[in-house]
């Protein structure tokens, strides 16, 4: 029985230490309500500083140079005529042992790259661990349009007339697989 004991704690670290790569992907839209502008929206989306800092586990944004050598990303292959990318520098806490307060946390630095599009902004960060997300948010026609919302969650309470528009989050998160469970929702 020991020796079962002994192989199971060797094996747990040696299957942490495999770098096999996971990657998840998921996309979100919400149809946009008549009374708001798409285009504020999209104007909502391009002041970088603000939109980043809608993230709850953000909690300080300094914008520094962007070095064109550190995003040859698929994701900002794009046209040149586009805005440039900007490069910020985040500072997050994230909880690593929930439930014991301060002793849980890191405190954790990282880059990220946004770029405005036309449409709303691209998205990407490197952050420890080995977790990239990629990220784009984008203001579309909708095309499953039927006046009334027929998403919500009110049913026939819910008033509101659609304007013909969505918001669109696509994103992609990358990391070992292992720590997939604790990013892919975060």
């Amino acid at each position: 029985m020991v020796q079962y004991k002994l192989l199971a704690c060797l094996l747990v670290p040696a299957l942490m230490m495999i770098n096999w790569r996971a990657s998840h992907s998921r996309r979100v839209s919400t149809k946009i309500p008549e009374s708001v502008d798409q285009n504020a929206i999209i104007r909502a989306l391009h002041d970088q500083p603000s939109f980043i800092k809608l993230n709850p586990v953000v909690i300080d944004v300094n914008q520094v140079p962007t070095d064109p050598a550190t995003y040859e990303v698929e994701l900002f292959l794009t046209s040149k005529t586009w805005d440039p990318i900007e490069t910020y520098m985040l500072s997050s806490m994230i909880t690593i042992i929930p439930w014991i307060g301060p002793w849980g946390q890191k405190h954790i630095q990282f880059g990220t790259w946004l770029r405005n599009t036309e449409s709303g902004i691209k998205t990407y960060a490197d952050a420890p661990f080995g977790v990239s997300v990629g990220s784009q948010w984008m203001v579309q026609p909708d095309t499953t349009r039927g006046g009334r919302n027929p998403g919500s969650i009110f049913g026939m309470f819910n008033a509101h007339q659609d304007s013909g528009w969505m918001l669109v989050v696509e994103r992609t998160v990358e990391c070992v697989w292992w720590l997939m469970p604790f990013v892919a929702y975060t």
